[in-house]
């Protein structure tokens, strides 16, 4: 686990009966908010369940809810479990976790939001999300928000140069202002950059992954912003255009792969 994880688990205190995890600026919580929710139904049932994925903890002090890979969102028809868990007498406590937060609709969490107005302090519901702005507000203004701070670029910095010596300069400043980057093990990230520095030496973008094309346009966008002030022009026609291939990745009826790299291409 990441060192500033480590330290925010360190100092995060007793979970409030209803809590919303976030992270900052696109963080993804999966990992800190899956060790969270282990240790609690962990001595909620006083059973150590720190080696069991969540998906595998049989207890009826516990219900997961999350998307399914296949699906767009958690229809509201998949709320009928936990909304029957919540109203379920309990001798003691229970908690109803939901990894992303986002994926609910507003008819989902309506239909959510009067069983949880019910539940008592025994009665806990942890909802983590990457994005908190997707969570209606009527959610939001009855939980707790926790948020994981960003971590600063010395932290980041720190960690990389203690943990491997191959990454560039580079690399490491442009992860360092791009924590979420990290989500990735260390050797993964290792791998990830030096195929980015293949496609500039090169100055081809030899991939055919669109995610891997959208986070190389990242690294292209961070390498122009430091050439700005020596070749001021070139670079800011080139970011521009970075930026605007950047937007179009994403979008519906976005551009093809091969529109998309001879934009990029024409850049290195």
């Amino acid at each position: 686990m990441l060192p500033w994880n480590k330290k925010f688990l360190e100092h995060l205190g007793n979970i409030k009966p209803k809590t919303i995890l976030c992270g900052s600026d696109g963080q993804d919580i999966k990992e800190v908010s899956r060790r969270i929710v282990k240790d609690f139904i962990s001595k909620i049932d006083k059973k150590d369940f720190s080696n069991v994925e969540l998906e595998n903890i049989a207890s009826h002090n516990f219900y997961f809810l999350k998307k399914d890979p296949e699906k767009n969102n958690i229809p509201i028809a998949e709320l009928r479990g936990p909304k029957d868990f919540l109203t379920l007498s309990s001798s003691g406590k229970k908690l109803l976790f939901i990894q992303g937060g986002e994926d609910i609709r507003i008819d989902g969490y309506n239909s959510l939001l009067k069983v949880a107005e019910d539940s008592g302090d025994e009665t806990f519901i942890i909802i983590a999300t990457n994005r908190l702005s997707s969570i209606p507000s009527t959610i939001i203004s009855r939980f707790q928000i926790s948020r994981i701070p960003k971590p600063s670029t010395e932290e980041v910095k720190d960690f990389l140069y203690e943990s491997d010596k191959s990454l560039s300069s580079f690399a490491i400043g442009f992860l360092s202002e791009n924590p979420k980057e990290l989500e990735l093990s260390l050797t993964d990230i290792v791998k990830k950059m030096e195929k980015y520095d293949t496609f500039l030496n090169k100055k081809e973008v030899q991939s055919k992954d669109r995610e891997e094309i959208s986070g190389f346009t990242d690294y292209l966008i961070y390498l122009q912003k430091l050439n700005i002030t020596s070749k001021t022009k070139v670079s800011l026609k080139n970011l521009s255009e970075l930026m605007d291939v950047k937007k179009s990745i994403h979008l519906p009826n976005n551009l093809s792969l091969d529109v998309i790299k001879l934009r990029i291409n024409s850049c290195l």
